[in-house]
């Protein structure tokens, strides 16, 4: 074909409730050259039932069913090895794309002549329990058109935050596209020849691919939507119920070999986003060849930030004591066990009175709704309504809400126009 191949890759184990509404999102890009990969690392619900009547459906997507466990980075790192060259992004088993994303990807990459582009994606959470309450946003960001992001930037701007959740994070996994060029690149300078070369296969992937490139596109439309759950293996990292901490436990144990980076204590993995960010600037500065730049962190500036995680986000006691001695030993390995000590005296842990609400319509760093009040149950729902949402917000301006207020007063005055007359008589 005259169009370059995309493929999204589905790695996903156990989300038959979610499954099918993903795959919805994909079934309805009408690109011309589009391929889906699902790798279902055994299932043990009917989602493999799911996605083969759907791809008995479309024959774009293409199911592999393992039968024996892969844990997650092996299920990424696997289908990512059945991409065709061309672009590749992935998705959870609960996230989706919206409407035409393709397309324009293809229009970007095409007129910028980049390899690498990331966005700023809409957002679905499902309800925890049947009956309960979603939240589809998207974010209150005015249509800029295409950025460039200098990935030396980037990269010093990650090294100063220790932060690498943010809206232009060039990862390919819910929030960008990349070339199997540089995929490729990456793979050639790992020791095993796997791209995801950390335990989590989302942050790896915008560090390592930014630092393979001067810069990278960046548009704030959000071609993509992220998918919440209950079973979002971030909310099992931060419970300590039953079932939590077996999936949790059983990450932990896929990973037992792949400790964090040396100057990290070689610990294993840490659900803190601050050790996460550290553990991959420090891995894919040590990839032979690797050209990205970057100015050297403090480590004292890295447990700060670790503590500030910590007093931030709800993580159950038994799962912060698990933290607190990762982050001792990286503290003892670079003569910062004082700072430690006096922290962990000094510092204070947010907690919630009660249940965070937000529900209903609300205009904050989002546009909020509560979905189900407006006919939304679901990721498929959602990704609908997305392209609508963010135009109308980009459209609306003080300029255009005048200009309404003059149209309906108008209108409502023509109405004023009309006189009563009698009918015609008829002879």
């Amino acid at each position: 074909m005259d169009y370059p191949r995309f493929t999204v890759i589905i790695p996903q184990k156990d989300r038959s409730e979610y499954i099918g509404h993903t795959l919805k999102t994909c079934m309805i890009q009408d690109y011309p050259n589009f391929e889906i990969i699902v790798s279902d690392d055994c299932s043990e619900d009917n989602s493999v039932e799911v996605i083969q009547e759907l791809a008995n459906l479309d024959s774009r997507i293409k199911l592999f069913a393992h039968k024996e466990h892969l844990g997650m980075r092996d299920n990424f790192e696997f289908a990512l090895n059945q991409v065709k060259p061309g672009y590749v992004m992935a998705l959870g088993g609960d996230d989706g794309l919206v409407p035409g994303c393709i397309w324009e990807m293809y229009r970007i990459i095409k007129e910028t002549g980049r390899q690498l582009l990331t966005w700023t994606p809409a957002g679905f959470s499902y309800p925890e329990k049947e009956g309960g309450q979603n939240i589809f946003y998207v974010r209150r960001v005015k249509d800029t058109g295409v950025k460039f992001i200098k990935s030396e930037d980037f990269l010093n701007r990650l090294a100063s935050t220790f932060h690498y959740q943010t809206d232009d994070c060039p990862m390919f996994y819910m929030k960008g596209v990349a070339s199997t060029e540089l995929v490729d690149k990456v793979k050639s300078r790992t020791p095993d020849h796997c791209f995801y070369y950390c335990p989590t296969p989302d942050g790896f992937s915008g560090v390592v691919l930014a630092g393979e490139v001067e810069d990278y596109a960046y548009t704030n439309k959000p071609l993509s939507i992220t998918g919440d759950t209950i079973k979002s293996q971030g909310k099992n990292y931060m419970r300590a119920d039953k079932k939590s901490k077996f999936e949790a436990q059983q990450f932990f144990n896929d990973n037992i070999r792949r400790t964090m980076h040396a100057e990290l204590a070689s610990q294993q993995y840490s659900p803190l986003v601050s050790l996460m960010t550290a553990d991959y600037l420090l891995t894919a500065r040590d990839l032979p060849g690797w050209p990205g730049k970057f100015k050297m962190f403090s480590y004292e500036s890295l447990i700060k930030a670790s503590f500030d995680v910590m007093i931030n986000r709800p993580f159950a006691d038994e799962v912060l004591e698990r933290e607190l001695r990762i982050l001792q030993e990286i503290a003892k390995q670079h003569d910062l066990i004082d700072l430690f000590n006096n922290l962990i005296k000094e510092k204070k842990r947010k907690v919630l009175k009660k249940k965070e609400g937000g529900y209903g319509f609300l205009i904050t760093h989002s546009i909020r709704f509560e979905g189900s009040s407006i006919g939304i149950y679901n990721i498929f729902d959602a990704c609908l309504a997305v392209n609508f949402v963010f135009n109308c917000h980009n459209t609306l301006s003080m300029r255009s809400v005048v200009e309404f207020i003059k149209r309906m007063f108008s209108f409502i005055m023509s109405r004023r126009k009309y006189r009563l007359v009698g009918f015609p008589q008829l002879d």
